[in-house]
């Protein structure tokens, strides 16, 4: 996924949570927008109290999180 796209998928004025599926069948929860940092090739999230720094291409794709789930 590029940075444009997941930029646009993460904009602070449109945040809605969205679950992040990586190519491995990992999952991140993003909950909040100040949660992910995008850079061009790498996007770093915050899971707990740690910061797992994934790369870009390696997104398969993200789904949005029901409220409250």
């Amino acid at each position: 996924m590029n940075q444009e796209d997941l930029k646009n998928v993460f904009a602070v004025e449109t945040f809605h949570p969205q679950r992040i599926h990586l190519l491995n069948g990992a999952t991140f929860e993003v909950r909040h927008p100040d949660a992910i940092l995008i850079s061009p090739r790498f996007s770093a999230v915050l899971v707990g109290d740690s910061i797992q720094v994934i790369s870009n291409v390696h997104i398969n794709h993200i789904e949005p999180i029901a409220d409250g789930v």
